[in-house]
């Protein structure tokens, strides 16, 4: 058994610490974790911005890696010093894995991957998140030569640009409301970027595409406001990806959607194997020079500095993701 400290959100952002006594069971292992990051979805909580059935306080940390420093009897696919990610679903629940803002985190091994040779430690604490990237790039229906729009360019939003981009997207439009990460985008393979506080990006991706409107349009910010931004700007049977996770009830222009006849993906995995299985795929492109994830960490902060770390997040636009180190 060992005591822990768990970052938790006790009250609209507010965060705090609670101490668990962690005992595995036989099919359980310990692991003493390494780094955490933040994540999109966990912002929204700590806005106040979480769904009607969840309630506070809320421990979370779903994206990180650590080394197993216990097995429990039954556990014969992992060994004490594994270096292995954590897919920790704590955010909906309930999750077989602990929240990983913590010094230690007990996970059942179906949550578990080892870290691939040639990957980092801390690149590999970003596998949740790269898997449902690479999920996204192989599954939004993008095809070669076509027209791409992502309205919102966060962590996500800057991968995808990138690999739909070295996937044989034609043109691809990015849209934020953050300069730099406009910028970021261009770099990164965006042929053309709106920033929709200064622009309608309605209006201007009808210019950029004469009018006929964009092949696919990815969502990732997971409001209303811009899923109805993203089928608007889309052709007639055009593509929509529902990659942000809408926390709370909102309103959408279903209209829009049937007189286009819009084609709907969601863009998630559907499981922990799946996550594993994408992440694999990512990490492989990382290693080949195709995806590259390292230059869109922000910085770093210690784990009892995780409400300096959220407020961060919170107020500077410019953030892309942050990391938390027990």
């Amino acid at each position: 058994m060992v005591k822990t400290k768990v970052g938790c959100i006790i009250a609209q952002r507010k965060i705090s610490f609670i101490e668990r006594d962690l005992k595995i069971n036989d099919e359980q292992v310990l692991v003493k974790i390494y780094k955490a990051y933040l994540c999109g979805s966990e912002l929204h909580y700590y806005r106040g911005e979480y769904p009607e059935y969840i309630s506070l306080p809320k421990c979370i940390g779903h994206e990180g890696v650590g080394e197993i420093v216990e097995v429990g009897k039954k556990v014969s696919k992992f060994n004490k010093g594994d270096k292995v990610i954590v897919y920790s679903d704590v955010l909906i629940g309930p999750s077989l894995a602990d929240p990983l803002f913590s010094e230690y985190a007990r996970s059942y091994t179906d949550c578990l991957q080892l870290v691939p040779s040639g990957i980092s430690l801390d690149i590999a604490g970003l596998a949740e998140p790269l898997s449902a990237d690479i999920y996204t790039i192989y599954n939004c229906g993008a095809k070669l030569g076509d027209t791409c729009a992502i309205i919102g360019l966060g962590f996500h939003g800057q991968v995808l640009v990138q690999g739909l981009k070295k996937s044989g997207v034609k043109t691809i439009i990015g849209i934020d409301v953050v300069d730099s990460k406009l910028k970021l985008a261009q770099n990164r393979g965006a042929d053309y970027v709106i920033n929709s506080i200064k622009e309608d990006p309605i209006k201007v991706v009808n210019e950029i595409t004469n009018k006929e409107g964009v092949d696919v349009a990815i969502e990732a910010v997971g409001k209303g406001e811009t899923i109805n931004q993203a089928a608007n700007m889309l052709k007639k049977q055009g593509k929509l990806g529902l990659f942000g996770w809408v926390t709370k009830p909102t309103l959408i222009d279903l209209c829009t959607w049937h007189t286009k006849s819009l084609q709907i993906i969601m863009l998630k995995p559907p499981s922990f194997k799946e996550k594993i299985f994408w992440a694999e795929k990512g990490f492989e492109l990382i290693k080949k020079g195709i995806i590259e994830v390292n230059s869109l960490i922000s910085g770093e902060y210690p784990l009892e500095k995780l409400d300096e770390a959220f407020n961060r997040y919170n107020k500077d636009p410019n953030v892309i993701k942050l990391a938390v180190k027990p």
